[in-house]
């Protein structure tokens, strides 16, 4: 987990750099061209899915297209960026909880997200942690490659609240 992280940080850490120091400058591109628009999220699609670079191995381009257009359509791009430039701002305020969560909690690990919690993390960060699953596929973009996956672990994290 170490090892991606860093690898993520090395290689593919730019999406949240721009986007979490200044995400007004790409809010340009990605609400006034739909080929920029395009581009970086295709671009994410070949970093951070478990597609070894390579997104038509797992998605349908018409899914790709699809994705892109939603956001295109609703012009949340910008607002997409901006959601990373938040958190870092809240981070740096102290407006983070820096102590332990009791929210109840369910985690997924997909193999390829490129940042992940082991289970011993995730149970000192939330004290009441119901559900932690490790997948044999996937990445950033669970929901879309892994779907079966995806709707079993968030039925195996909703059981345990019944």
């Amino acid at each position: 987990m170490l090892a991606d992280a860093r690898r993520y940080d090395d290689l593919f850490s730019g999406y949240f750099k721009l986007q979490s120091t200044r995400p007004q400058s790409v809010a340009f591109s990605l609400s006034d061209s739909p080929v920029g628009l395009a581009a970086w999220i295709y671009a994410l699609f070949q970093d951070v899915s478990d597609s070894d670079g390579n997104p038509e191995s797992i998605f349908a381009l018409d899914a790709m297209i699809d994705d892109i257009m939603l956001y295109w359509l609703t012009n949340s791009g910008p607002s997409s960026a901006r959601f990373y430039w938040d958190a870092a701002q809240a981070m740096r305020s102290g407006g983070m909880p820096d102590g332990p969560l009791s929210v109840a909690a369910g985690i997924s690990m997909f193999p390829r997200e490129q940042i992940r919690l082991s289970r011993r993390w995730a149970e000192r960060r939330f004290t009441h942690l119901v559900h932690f699953g490790e997948l044999p596929r996937g990445g950033h973009f669970a929901a879309l490659e892994q779907p079966e996956m995806f709707v079993d672990e968030l039925r195996a994290t909703f059981a345990t609240l019944r």
